[in-house]
């Protein structure tokens, strides 16, 4: 940044290039980290909570059509009114700086399988890269709720109440799909992170006169919530995604893939702003949330078998290296984070709400009337509360991405019931601390809110399974039915199927059918339950919801500021995705552009089965981040050339083109090329820098040829 003006005052001011005033003419100092802005990460969860209910993914009208007669109010399904908002905000240059200007929203749309009548769609932010266009960083978060069973009306007419089969089912079921909720902790605080990191990062690079040299994807991977008959849900977004959207060349593959799940019950805020909670334990001692980090795994597992080529597994020992080397800086920037958050609050959280509930009375004897202060962010709680692990039960949306070798982790709080995630007290059994029950905020979790919780359809084996057993002997029958999902085993070696039949008890147990195969081997005595919510005490997912479980309080000293413990729950895991974001094998750092950043995407993004390609430099932009005036000169690959910003070309036969495009602004030209396999071609891809860079030579007769062409804007 250079000065560009000054005048006279008490205290001279001078502004720089980026408008910032700073006194006595001396330049602002340059941040050397992106840093998260918490009151815009809240503000923006808050916002988005209360104004886009529900969300159902596919049921929301046409969403290439606002004015869709059945696009409902956002109130009642806000799907498409978030997407919409969510498009206006990283695009907004008021909002994240004028580098927000290189930023192109692409929706890639597909229907969802279950009757749905619309679309759904996996929109898109990119800001290409300078130097590195060609590799890419996704940063992404889900954005759609459960929707309600197909099945719920012949529940509620069975002339039953029925916890399986008939009323009971349907009450559970409808509070199961977030009817009418907010989806403040499940799916709006991922999406809320990835906002305040894209924020974060954008303003970093301005602030310091910078721009990243890889490709930036923010993405909503939607239809993420509908329900399979083992109680999981679908994550046909970033199955869609990671099939469809991924390039088979050397260009356009992605270094680092970074997903937010449900955020906001994690390290370092209290349960329920509190270390008393229930616990029986004299003087408390219930630690913080955890946070679950769940990385690409450095070797192949059972969630990422090794079945021969072209398996995740296989795909994984592929990559070991560059997985290897993102589990090193990914250790670093979570380090760093806490480093960087222990310095900001002094290494220590409030305890905002001292309720006690192991002796009569609601407050610690005597009470003060302040709320404690706990020790925060050291090196032993890192270790302790936000472990980097293997993921070893891929049942979030970073599967369809780990399957490919693919190095990134996702991030999430309490999602499924572990002795991590319950703040049970010492008498109750591990077995118990380790088994999903209740779900009130993610997924199955759940943990005991006062003695005798109910815990229906919970029962153990009592025979070893083998893999490939289709039935498992049990020790109780109580509210296991035909269709039930279910859960078998605990923690890292818990497998999810559904029942087909039950059958009649005996001195060795109930043999309960499944309707599939077991895929690994089960000891006796471990927990055989039923995957579903019960209805008793189930609370809606609201951002006031979200702030009592974290803090112990429904908000903070009005209705739209956080607790300080979700803040900083909501906070941590940003600045340290942030971090890692900008490290130098990801987005990077390099000098903003003086001449044009040039780029491209084809439509198909894998024309395995066409010879027809479109070619869309859209995404390109000047040095100021207009597309105005940019002049477009494109070389396919096959002898024959074309102009214009978006063209479409046949090719005669399979092949891999190394397709090249220069985009001009005066004599200023910017250059990328990206071979791409056309029609299924047999051999490899051209040997081309991954970046989609030139040699010398290569860029100068590439920018000649461009110097003789006619131009289309």
């Amino acid at each position: 940044m250079v000065t560009v003006g000054c005048v006279a005052a008490a205290l001279p001011l001078c502004l720089s290039a980026s408008g910032v005033a700073s006194a006595g003419g001396t330049r602002p100092p340059r941040p050397p980290t992106p840093t998260i802005n918490a009151d815009y990460l809240y503000n923006e969860l808050y916002t988005m909570s209360k104004a886009f209910s529900y969300r159902i993914s596919g049921a929301d009208g046409d969403p290439k059509n606002a004015d869709d007669v059945f696009n409902l109010p956002p109130t009642v399904n806000g799907w498409q009114e978030l997407f919409a908002y969510w498009k206006a905000n990283l695009t907004n240059t008021r909002v994240n700086t004028s580098l927000a200007s290189f930023a192109t929203v692409t929706d890639h749309y597909f229907r969802r399988t279950g009757g749905y009548r619309f679309d759904s769609d996996d929109a898109e932010v990119t800001i290409p890269g300078a130097t590195c266009a060609g590799q890419r960083v996704l940063l992404a978060a889900h954005p759609d709720e459960t929707p309600v069973p197909n099945d719920i009306v012949g529940e509620i007419n069975s002339g039953t109440t029925s916890g399986t089969t008939g009323f009971g089912a349907a009450r559970r079921e409808i509070t199961d799909s977030n009817l009418g909720n907010e989806g403040a902790y499940d799916g709006l605080s991922g999406v809320a992170l990835t906002m305040a990191e894209y924020n974060a990062l954008l303003d970093w690079y301005h602030a310091n006169g910078t721009y990243p040299k890889r490709t930036l994807k923010v993405t909503l991977l939607d239809a993420s919530r509908g329900k399979t008959g083992d109680g999981l849900f679908g994550r046909e977004g970033s199955a869609y995604y990671a099939d469809n959207l991924i390039p088979s060349g050397p260009q356009g593959q992605y270094v680092l893939f970074a997903n937010m799940d449900s955020l906001g019950l994690d390290y370092p805020a209290y349960h329920l702003g509190t270390e008393f909670f229930w616990n029986n334990i004299t003087g408390g001692g219930v630690g913080p949330w955890s946070t679950f980090v769940k990385a690409t795994p450095t070797a192949p597992n059972s969630a990422y078998p090794n079945k021969g080529s072209g398996s995740p597994g296989a795909n994984i020992t592929a990559n070991a290296p560059a997985i290897g080397q993102l589990r090193t800086d990914l250790q670093a920037a979570i380090q760093e984070g806490f480093q960087q958050q222990g310095t900001k609050y002094n290494f220590s959280v409030p305890l905002e709400n001292p309720l006690r509930y192991n002796q009569n009375g609601q407050a610690p004897n005597p009470y003060s009337g302040v709320a404690p202060v706990k020790p925060a962010y050291s090196a032993a709680d890192q270790a302790q509360y936000s472990p980097v692990r293997d993921d070893a039960d891929g049942l979030e949306d970073e599967q369809a991405f780990f399957d490919k070798g693919i190095p990134g982790f996702t991030v999430s709080g309490v999602k499924n019931s572990n002795s991590d995630e319950n703040p049970y007290g010492a008498s109750v059994s591990s077995t118990t601390k380790a088994t999903p029950i209740i779900g009130y905020a993610g997924n199955q979790t759940t943990f005991q809110l006062g003695n005798s919780t109910p815990q229906p359809g919970m029962t153990t084996t009592v025979a070893p399974a083998a893999a490939g057993d289709t039935t498992v002997k049990v020790a109780d029958v109580t509210n296991l039915a035909a269709g039930e999902p279910i859960f078998i085993g605990s923690g890292a070696d818990i497998e999810y199927g559904q029942i087909q039949s039950v059958g009649t008890a005996g001195t060795t147990g109930t043999g309960v059918t499944l309707t599939a195969p077991l895929s690994g081997a089960h000891p006796s005595g471990v927990a055989f339950n039923v995957n579903e919510n019960q209805p008793v005490g189930y609370l809606s997912d609201s951002i006031e919801h979200l702030n009592y479980f974290a803090g112990g309080a429904p908000h903070g000293l009005t209705p739209q500021q956080p607790t300080e413990e979700l803040k900083r729950a909501l906070e941590l895991p940003a600045q340290w995705t942030s971090l890692l974001l900008t490290g130098d094998d990801y987005l990077g750092t390099t000098a903003q552009p003086d001449k044009p950043v040039a780029y491209f995407e084809t439509t198909p993004a894998k024309p395995d089965s066409t010879l027809t390609v479109t070619f869309d430099a859209g995404f390109s932009r000047d040095a100021k981040g207009s597309s105005h005036g940019l002049k477009y000169y494109w070389d396919f690959g096959d002898g024959t050339h074309a102009v214009g910003e978006r063209v479409t070309h046949t090719y005669h036969s399979a092949v891999h083109a190394d397709v090249k495009l220069a985009v001009g602004k005066g004599n200023n030209w910017g250059l990328y090329r990206q071979a791409v396999a056309v029609g299924n071609p047999a051999g490899a891809a051209p040997s081309t820098s991954p970046c989609g860079t030139f040699s010398p030579s290569e860029s100068a007769h590439l920018i000649s040829a461009a110097n003789k062409g006619r131009y289309q804007r």
